[in-house]
């Protein structure tokens, strides 16, 4: 058959329509009129290093108080150390969902909050006559907050300020502070001296580029540690019964304040931070409305449920699971508008595997 250049041309014309956004070869949404290197910028100036730096802040009071309680070991200064370990530990929780550069590189969130706490490890440590070598991974779960929490809620009444192995409990309290002092230090100090410009300058739109790596990492951290870490193991989500001796905080009995600010966290990175933004210009809706409205929706609905949770969730779990596993449910709900709605509006690969699906 003898094809005419009329013919042609009208070939032409619907393959080249039919290269539209469905059938795009690129990796994604990158408005020009959006300014994603800005948004790297906010990412670098307003959340992780001035959320590192207050957390070098809180961890240097932690240290001086743990000090002036090992010249003095009297109640008031007891109650001062605990007070100083309290507010590192919350502003731990604020960092947490960005734990990225150096930071993620020396595991900064495992050396720092791995729980529930090893105190069989904790215990022989603290005894040693020699100091622990807190690099092997044997030690992991006995050192930061969690190990220091143990120190200082979890051991009898008066072990820390006059038994007999009180000085020894003091010496470790003192390598676990510093230490928590020491890689906060070395994180931060990489996004002060170049990583900070390496961040922003990777503003492009792959797997390996700042905002899908970021991305990745802040869905896995509400994910893995904020739903599933901190209520899905302790209510039994992935057991067959609910394991209190799993619940961040146990020895404090503050699960619940960690977990709202950690929840806070997470809620202004995406609603303040430039992810809300992105979604809303380039008009992503679900049912007729902007999905940013309807996972910051979402967020609210996941605070809301905690009213009236005991401020233990081992004693939470322990005496009213229901509530616990209500808030686990709505908490999923989130991931699905994080993981699926947003990573496909955004054209972002997951870049992690996990068990439970969505």
């Amino acid at each position: 058959m003898r094809l005419t250049y009329p013919f042609l041309f009208l070939v032409a014309v619907l393959l080249l329509a039919g290269c539209g956004p469905d059938g795009a070869d690129d990796d994604g949404p990158v408005l020009p009129s959006f300014d994603r290197r800005g948004m790297l910028t906010e990412w670098a100036d307003e959340v992780v290093i001035p959320n590192l730096t207050d957390l070098e802040s809180r961890l240097s009071t932690l240290v001086a108080a743990q000090d002036t309680f090992a010249s003095a070991a009297n109640p008031a200064n007891l109650t001062a150390l605990r007070d100083a370990f309290t507010q590192a530990y919350l502003s731990w929780q604020r960092l947490s969902p960005l734990v990225i550069g150096k930071a993620e590189e020396i595991r900064l969130r495992e050396q720092l909050n791995t729980y529930p706490a090893n105190v069989v490890k904790i215990e022989e440590n603290a005894l040693a006559t020699t100091p622990a070598n807190l690099d092997l991974p044997s030690n992991t779960a006995a050192q930061g907050f969690p190990a220091v929490e143990y120190l200082l809620y979890g051991l009898e009444e008066g072990a820390l300020t006059t038994g007999p192995q009180h000085t020894a409990y003091q010496a470790y309290l003192t390598q676990l502070a510093n230490r928590m002092l020491a890689l906060t230090t070395t994180a931060l100090a990489d996004w002060n001296n170049g990583y900070r410009a390496v961040f922003i300058q990777n503003d492009g739109n792959s797997a390996t580029a700042s905002i899908d790596r970021t991305v990745n990492d802040y869905i896995f951290y509400y994910e893995k540690f904020l739903r599933a870490g901190k209520v899905g193991i302790p209510a039994g989500i992935f057991s067959d019964d609910p394991l209190p001796d799993r619940a961040e905080g146990l020895y404090a009995g503050n699960s619940l304040p960690l977990f709202l600010e950690a929840l806070a966290s997470s809620r202004d990175f995406f609603a303040d931070r430039g992810l809300a933004r992105y979604l809303d210009a380039l008009d992503v809706r679900r049912d007729g409305e902007l999905l940013s409205a309807r996972i910051i929706r979402q967020f609210e609905v996941v605070r809301t449920t905690t009213a009236g949770l005991d401020s233990s969730f081992a004693d939470q779990v322990t005496n009213d699971n229901q509530r616990m596993l209500a808030l686990y449910d709505e908490m999923q709900k989130l991931v699905v508008l994080l993981k699926v709605d947003m990573l496909q509006a955004l054209s972002i690969n997951v870049d992690y595997v996990d068990a439970d699906g969505d």
